[in-house]
């Protein structure tokens, strides 16, 4: 019966905190993000928004145990959402434009409880010269994960996997010879992680 209870509370907890979490708007603006230097709570959402141009959101310093992210922010990938997991400071660019910058503080919520047992998604993404592409993705769920391959302007021109996910060690082999030569970005989003890498293909 204590286990139960327990259980319940954990549950009703994880839900409380999960509705009042808050979702932080970023705007493109230019070749500037607004705003630009901000404060967050463990829990809340991060949401880069596109106004126009061609741009990106790319972390380049996140503290120990978060997960980074790159993704594009264009006509067809006009918000990227980002949930924060882990309390410290997150800086991020837009590798397009010299200048593009921003950085985000988190701070623990009062009385939260942070991911126990969920890892950081790490994903590595190679190609061979024949065209062979290798996703291995660690630190899956095992929920419905959806792993998509987008070109430099954002635009989706492959679904690589959709579906559950049964191990939290998996690898997804595709033949992308027919594809054009050229920098593309493998997604990998599952419920609201994401993780996107950059790959060359040759």
């Amino acid at each position: 019966m204590k286990k139960n209870l327990l259980a319940l509370f954990v549950c009703v907890l994880a839900v409380s905190l999960q509705m009042s979490a808050t979702i932080h708007i970023v705007n493109q603006q230019g070749n500037t993000f607004s705003p630009a230097d901000f404060t967050v709570l463990v829990g809340d959402t991060v949401r880069f928004e596109w106004n126009n141009g061609s741009h990106n959101t790319v972390s380049t310093d996140v503290p120990a145990g978060a997960a980074t992210w790159n993704s594009p922010l264009n006509s067809g990938n006009q918000s990227y959402d980002y949930e924060v997991t882990v309390a410290g400071s997150y800086a991020y660019v837009c590798t397009f434009h010299a200048g593009q910058d921003g950085v985000f503080t988190a701070e623990a919520a009062p009385n939260s409880v942070q991911n126990v047992n969920r890892a950081a998604i790490e994903m590595n993404v190679r190609t061979t010269a024949n065209g062979n592409l290798t996703v291995h993705v660690l630190n899956a769920s095992g929920d419905k994960a959806t792993v998509t391959m987008l070109d430099i302007t954002g635009r989706e021109v492959a679904t690589l996997h959709q579906g559950v996910i049964a191990s939290d060690d998996f690898t997804i082999r595709q033949d992308v010879s027919a594809f054009q030569r050229g920098i593309y970005f493998v997604r990998f989003q599952e419920g609201s992680r994401v993780s996107t890498r950059k790959v060359l293909v040759q």
